[in-house]
Protein backbone atom coordinates (compact mmCIF):
# COMPACT_ATOMS: atom_id res chain seq x y z
CA UNK A 1 0.00 0.00 0.00
CA UNK A 2 1.12 3.46 -1.09
CA UNK A 3 2.24 5.57 2.03
CA UNK A 4 -0.58 8.50 2.63
CA UNK A 5 0.79 11.77 2.07
CA UNK A 6 -0.26 13.88 5.70
CA UNK A 7 -0.31 17.22 5.94
CA UNK A 8 -1.54 20.47 8.50
CA UNK A 9 -4.45 20.81 6.38
CA UNK A 10 -5.69 17.39 5.79
CA UNK A 11 -4.54 16.00 9.61
CA UNK A 12 -6.56 19.44 11.01
CA UNK A 13 -9.92 18.59 9.02
CA UNK A 14 -9.49 14.45 10.27
CA UNK A 15 -9.41 15.64 13.71
CA UNK A 16 -12.31 17.97 13.87
CA UNK A 17 -14.71 16.13 12.25
CA UNK A 18 -14.27 12.46 10.59
CA UNK A 19 -17.22 12.91 8.01
CA UNK A 20 -15.75 16.11 7.01
CA UNK A 21 -11.99 14.07 6.29
CA UNK A 22 -13.50 11.27 4.30
CA UNK A 23 -15.76 14.00 2.20
CA UNK A 24 -12.78 16.12 1.77
CA UNK A 25 -10.50 13.28 0.24
CA UNK A 26 -12.92 13.20 -2.68
CA UNK A 27 -14.59 16.19 -3.04
CA UNK A 28 -13.67 19.75 -2.76
CA UNK A 29 -16.09 22.95 -2.75
CA UNK A 30 -16.42 24.33 -6.56
CA UNK A 31 -16.16 28.20 -5.67
CA UNK A 32 -14.06 29.56 -3.80
CA UNK A 33 -14.62 31.41 0.08
CA UNK A 34 -13.19 34.60 -0.49
CA UNK A 35 -10.80 34.68 2.48
CA UNK A 36 -9.36 31.60 1.04
CA UNK A 37 -9.04 33.16 -2.29
CA UNK A 38 -7.86 36.36 -1.28
CA UNK A 39 -5.11 34.31 0.95
CA UNK A 40 -3.91 32.12 -2.15
CA UNK A 41 -3.39 35.25 -4.35
CA UNK A 42 -1.40 36.88 -1.65
CA UNK A 43 1.20 34.46 -0.72
CA UNK A 44 1.55 33.30 -4.45
CA UNK A 45 2.34 37.45 -4.72
CA UNK A 46 4.66 37.54 -2.03
CA UNK A 47 6.24 34.34 -3.36
CA UNK A 48 6.58 36.49 -6.47
CA UNK A 49 8.10 39.52 -4.54
CA UNK A 50 10.70 37.71 -3.09
CA UNK A 51 11.99 35.91 -6.43
CA UNK A 52 12.95 39.63 -7.60
CA UNK A 53 9.36 40.54 -9.77
CA UNK A 54 8.17 44.12 -9.89
CA UNK A 55 5.63 45.13 -7.75
CA UNK A 56 3.17 47.15 -9.76
CA UNK A 57 3.27 43.80 -11.46
CA UNK A 58 2.50 41.51 -9.33
CA UNK A 59 0.24 43.27 -7.59
CA UNK A 60 -1.72 43.75 -10.90
CA UNK A 61 -1.59 39.79 -11.26
CA UNK A 62 -2.77 39.20 -8.17
CA UNK A 63 -5.50 41.76 -8.16
CA UNK A 64 -6.23 40.12 -11.89
CA UNK A 65 -6.79 36.63 -10.99
CA UNK A 66 -8.70 37.31 -8.02
CA UNK A 67 -11.33 38.61 -10.01
CA UNK A 68 -10.82 35.97 -12.79
CA UNK A 69 -11.46 33.04 -10.16
CA UNK A 70 -14.29 35.26 -8.55
CA UNK A 71 -16.06 35.00 -12.35
CA UNK A 72 -15.36 31.66 -12.59
CA UNK A 73 -15.84 29.20 -10.57
CA UNK A 74 -16.95 32.60 -8.70
CA UNK A 75 -17.48 33.28 -5.01
CA UNK A 76 -19.30 31.44 -2.23
CA UNK A 77 -21.12 34.29 -0.71
CA UNK A 78 -24.62 33.86 1.00
CA UNK A 79 -26.76 37.52 1.23
CA UNK A 80 -23.62 39.60 -0.36
CA UNK A 81 -22.77 41.18 -3.68
CA UNK A 82 -20.15 39.52 -4.29
CA UNK A 83 -18.73 42.06 -6.96
CA UNK A 84 -18.64 44.52 -4.17
CA UNK A 85 -16.48 42.21 -1.83
CA UNK A 86 -14.64 41.46 -4.66
CA UNK A 87 -13.55 45.08 -5.14
CA UNK A 88 -12.96 45.22 -1.66
CA UNK A 89 -10.32 42.06 -1.55
CA UNK A 90 -8.59 43.19 -4.56
CA UNK A 91 -7.89 46.66 -3.68
CA UNK A 92 -6.25 45.12 -0.51
CA UNK A 93 -4.24 42.89 -2.56
CA UNK A 94 -2.57 45.66 -4.30
CA UNK A 95 -2.47 47.79 -1.02
CA UNK A 96 -0.48 45.00 0.91
CA UNK A 97 1.95 43.65 -2.05
CA UNK A 98 2.91 46.86 -2.95
CA UNK A 99 4.09 47.65 0.56
CA UNK A 100 5.54 44.24 1.49
CA UNK A 101 7.37 44.98 -1.89
CA UNK A 102 9.49 47.63 0.54
CA UNK A 103 10.39 44.98 2.97
CA UNK A 104 13.88 42.99 2.83
CA UNK A 105 12.48 39.32 1.74
CA UNK A 106 14.42 36.46 1.35
CA UNK A 107 13.92 34.05 -1.14
CA UNK A 108 11.77 31.05 -0.55
CA UNK A 109 12.09 27.58 -1.97
CA UNK A 110 9.26 25.27 -1.60
CA UNK A 111 10.47 21.94 1.21
CA UNK A 112 10.49 18.55 -0.16
CA UNK A 113 7.89 15.88 1.17
CA UNK A 114 9.55 14.63 4.31
CA UNK A 115 9.16 10.46 4.71
CA UNK A 116 8.30 9.53 8.40
CA UNK A 117 8.05 5.65 7.62
CA UNK A 118 6.76 3.42 4.98
CA UNK A 119 3.08 4.42 5.54
CA UNK A 120 3.44 8.34 5.96
CA UNK A 121 4.42 11.21 4.64
CA UNK A 122 4.43 14.93 5.77
CA UNK A 123 4.18 17.18 3.09
CA UNK A 124 5.01 20.75 4.30
CA UNK A 125 2.85 23.94 3.47
CA UNK A 126 5.37 26.68 4.85
CA UNK A 127 8.31 27.97 2.60
CA UNK A 128 11.83 27.59 3.77
CA UNK A 129 15.15 29.99 2.88
CA UNK A 130 18.85 29.04 2.05
CA UNK A 131 19.29 29.76 5.37
CA UNK A 132 17.12 26.82 6.78
CA UNK A 133 14.63 28.93 8.44
CA UNK A 134 11.06 27.91 7.80
CA UNK A 135 8.48 31.05 6.63
CA UNK A 136 4.59 31.22 6.61
CA UNK A 137 2.37 34.05 5.74
CA UNK A 138 -1.03 34.39 7.36
CA UNK A 139 -3.85 37.47 7.43
CA UNK A 140 -5.69 37.82 10.42
CA UNK A 141 -8.38 40.51 11.46
CA UNK A 142 -6.79 41.57 14.36
CA UNK A 143 -3.33 39.89 16.39
CA UNK A 144 -4.05 39.42 19.73
CA UNK A 145 -1.99 36.92 22.43
CA UNK A 146 -5.28 34.53 21.65
CA UNK A 147 -4.88 34.17 18.34
CA UNK A 148 -1.16 34.17 18.39
CA UNK A 149 -1.36 30.97 20.79
CA UNK A 150 -3.51 29.29 18.08
CA UNK A 151 -1.27 29.81 15.69
CA UNK A 152 1.82 28.96 17.04
CA UNK A 153 0.06 25.55 18.71
CA UNK A 154 -1.59 24.58 15.17
CA UNK A 155 -0.18 21.70 13.08
CA UNK A 156 0.49 24.79 9.93
CA UNK A 157 2.76 26.25 12.16
CA UNK A 158 3.99 23.23 14.63
CA UNK A 159 3.81 20.27 12.61
CA UNK A 160 6.00 22.12 10.11
CA UNK A 161 8.74 22.70 12.80
CA UNK A 162 8.72 19.35 14.65
CA UNK A 163 8.85 17.40 11.14
CA UNK A 164 11.74 19.50 9.57
CA UNK A 165 13.61 20.35 13.10
CA UNK A 166 14.11 23.94 11.32
CA UNK A 167 12.82 27.30 12.84
CA UNK A 168 9.69 29.68 11.30
CA UNK A 169 9.27 32.67 11.27
CA UNK A 170 5.65 33.84 10.71
CA UNK A 171 4.45 36.37 8.71
CA UNK A 172 1.44 38.32 10.55
CA UNK A 173 -0.54 40.31 8.53
CA UNK A 174 -3.27 42.18 10.32
CA UNK A 175 -6.62 43.45 7.80
CA UNK A 176 -9.08 44.16 10.27
CA UNK A 177 -12.88 42.99 10.66
CA UNK A 178 -15.24 42.66 7.75
CA UNK A 179 -18.02 44.17 8.87
CA UNK A 180 -20.90 44.93 6.30
CA UNK A 181 -18.83 43.87 3.11
CA UNK A 182 -15.88 46.37 4.10
CA UNK A 183 -12.88 45.79 5.17
CA UNK A 184 -11.77 48.42 8.73
CA UNK A 185 -8.13 48.58 8.24
CA UNK A 186 -5.88 50.95 7.17
CA UNK A 187 -5.13 48.60 3.97
CA UNK A 188 -8.57 49.08 2.89
CA UNK A 189 -10.03 52.30 4.68
CA UNK A 190 -8.38 55.69 5.24
CA UNK A 191 -9.94 58.91 6.90
CA UNK A 192 -11.12 62.37 5.81
CA UNK A 193 -12.42 65.37 7.46
CA UNK A 194 -16.14 65.95 6.41
CA UNK A 195 -16.21 70.14 6.26
CA UNK A 196 -12.14 70.88 5.75
CA UNK A 197 -12.08 69.27 1.90
CA UNK A 198 -8.36 70.63 1.67
CA UNK A 199 -7.45 68.62 4.44
CA UNK A 200 -5.23 65.66 2.89
CA UNK A 201 -6.78 61.55 3.93
CA UNK A 202 -4.88 60.18 7.05
CA UNK A 203 -4.83 56.84 8.69
CA UNK A 204 -3.11 58.02 11.27
CA UNK A 205 -3.36 60.99 14.56
CA UNK A 206 -0.97 62.48 15.36
CA UNK A 207 -1.33 61.14 18.86
CA UNK A 208 -2.26 57.81 17.87
CA UNK A 209 -6.06 58.12 19.09
CA UNK A 210 -9.39 57.70 17.32
CA UNK A 211 -9.99 60.48 14.04
CA UNK A 212 -13.05 62.29 15.94
CA UNK A 213 -15.43 63.86 13.43
CA UNK A 214 -13.90 62.82 10.78
CA UNK A 215 -15.67 60.01 8.23
CA UNK A 216 -14.06 56.77 6.64
CA UNK A 217 -13.03 56.56 3.11
CA UNK A 218 -12.99 53.00 1.91
CA UNK A 219 -10.62 52.86 -1.34
CA UNK A 220 -12.73 50.07 -3.16
CA UNK A 221 -15.73 52.73 -3.47
CA UNK A 222 -13.34 55.43 -5.19
CA UNK A 223 -13.96 55.34 -8.95
CA UNK A 224 -10.47 55.08 -9.84
CA UNK A 225 -8.55 53.53 -6.67
CA UNK A 226 -4.92 54.94 -7.07
CA UNK A 227 -3.53 51.71 -4.77
CA UNK A 228 0.02 52.92 -5.44
CA UNK A 229 -0.48 56.11 -4.07
CA UNK A 230 -2.39 54.57 -0.97
CA UNK A 231 0.15 52.24 -0.14
CA UNK A 232 2.89 55.45 -0.35
CA UNK A 233 0.83 56.78 2.27
CA UNK A 234 0.73 53.95 4.35
CA UNK A 235 4.10 54.22 4.29
CA UNK A 236 5.16 58.14 4.86
CA UNK A 237 2.71 57.64 8.19
CA UNK A 238 3.55 54.97 9.39
CA UNK A 239 0.58 53.47 9.57
CA UNK A 240 1.69 50.29 7.14
CA UNK A 241 4.29 48.17 9.03
CA UNK A 242 1.98 47.99 12.69
CA UNK A 243 0.41 45.81 10.48
CA UNK A 244 2.84 43.27 9.62
CA UNK A 245 4.28 41.00 11.93
CA UNK A 246 7.81 38.51 11.74
CA UNK A 247 7.18 36.68 14.96
CA UNK A 248 10.31 33.60 15.03
CA UNK A 249 9.79 30.74 15.97
CA UNK A 250 12.16 28.55 17.43
CA UNK A 251 12.63 24.62 17.48
CA UNK A 252 11.51 23.16 20.41
CA UNK A 253 13.75 20.33 22.04
CA UNK A 254 14.22 17.14 20.31
CA UNK A 255 11.74 15.15 22.75
CA UNK A 256 9.26 17.30 22.09
CA UNK A 257 9.58 17.12 18.46
CA UNK A 258 9.81 13.17 18.80
CA UNK A 259 6.60 13.10 20.42
CA UNK A 260 5.05 15.25 17.75
CA UNK A 261 6.01 13.43 14.93
CA UNK A 262 4.96 10.08 16.91
CA UNK A 263 1.23 11.53 17.35
CA UNK A 264 1.35 12.38 12.96
CA UNK A 265 2.26 9.02 12.72
CA UNK A 266 -0.61 7.61 14.57
CA UNK A 267 -3.15 9.76 13.27
CA UNK A 268 -1.96 9.29 9.76
CA UNK A 269 -2.45 5.87 10.45
CA UNK A 270 -5.88 6.58 11.12
CA UNK A 271 -5.98 8.54 7.96
CA UNK A 272 -5.26 5.71 5.71
CA UNK A 273 -7.56 3.15 6.93
CA UNK A 274 -10.65 5.75 7.26
CA UNK A 275 -9.93 6.35 3.55
CA UNK A 276 -9.32 2.64 2.55
CA UNK A 277 -12.37 1.83 4.51
CA UNK A 278 -14.60 4.22 3.29
CA UNK A 279 -16.77 2.12 0.92
CA UNK A 280 -17.76 0.10 3.53
CA UNK A 281 -17.99 2.29 6.38
CA UNK A 282 -19.03 5.79 4.44
CA UNK A 283 -19.03 8.99 5.67
CA UNK A 284 -22.77 9.39 6.33
CA UNK A 285 -22.56 6.61 9.00
CA UNK A 286 -20.12 8.41 11.14
CA UNK A 287 -21.29 10.33 13.79
CA UNK A 288 -21.44 14.80 13.46
CA UNK A 289 -19.06 16.41 15.09
CA UNK A 290 -21.27 19.38 15.24
CA UNK A 291 -18.90 21.31 17.49
CA UNK A 292 -17.09 21.60 13.74
CA UNK A 293 -19.72 22.57 12.16
CA UNK A 294 -19.19 26.21 12.77
CA UNK A 295 -15.66 27.18 12.83
CA UNK A 296 -13.76 30.50 12.97
CA UNK A 297 -13.55 30.60 9.28
CA UNK A 298 -17.24 29.83 8.90
CA UNK A 299 -19.45 26.99 8.06
CA UNK A 300 -18.11 23.78 7.19
CA UNK A 301 -18.41 23.70 3.26
CA UNK A 302 -19.79 20.14 3.73
CA UNK A 303 -22.90 21.10 5.27
CA UNK A 304 -25.39 21.15 2.66
CA UNK A 305 -24.55 17.30 2.47
CA UNK A 306 -24.21 16.87 6.44
CA UNK A 307 -27.46 18.35 7.08
CA UNK A 308 -29.73 17.24 4.42
CA UNK A 309 -33.13 15.32 5.17
CA UNK A 310 -31.33 11.92 3.76
CA UNK A 311 -28.03 11.21 2.23
CA UNK A 312 -27.80 12.62 -1.09
CA UNK A 313 -24.96 11.89 -3.77
CA UNK A 314 -22.55 14.94 -3.49
CA UNK A 315 -22.42 14.91 -7.77
CA UNK A 316 -25.51 15.81 -7.91
CA UNK A 317 -25.25 18.82 -5.68
CA UNK A 318 -23.53 21.96 -7.94
CA UNK A 319 -21.49 22.98 -4.84
CA UNK A 320 -19.10 20.17 -4.83
CA UNK A 321 -16.21 19.07 -7.38
CA UNK A 322 -14.99 15.53 -7.53
CA UNK A 323 -11.21 16.32 -6.37
CA UNK A 324 -8.38 15.35 -9.25
CA UNK A 325 -5.95 17.19 -7.96
CA UNK A 326 -4.21 18.71 -4.56
CA UNK A 327 -6.14 22.06 -4.90
CA UNK A 328 -7.58 22.54 -1.84
CA UNK A 329 -10.58 25.60 -1.55
CA UNK A 330 -11.59 25.74 2.24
Amino acid sequence: MDPITVDAISLNTFQQCRRRHLLFHDWRLTRWRPKSLFDHCLREGILLLSHGKDPVEVAAGARTEFYRQAADPGLDVEGRAPYELARQYAVMLDTILLSVAKLVLLVPHRVPTVRLNGAVDWRVLAYADDSGALHRWITVDRLDKARLVSEVHSWYTFGDIAVTRMPMTMHVIEIGQCREGKYHSSCARGWKHPSMASLPMRFKTKDGGAFKGWKPVWLAEQAYPDTKAWAEQLWEEGAALPLIHHLPIAVPDEQVCAGTVAQILQEGLRMRDAVTDRTAIPWSSLPMSRGACDGRSGPCVFQNACYAAKVVPLDTLALYTKRTSDRVLV
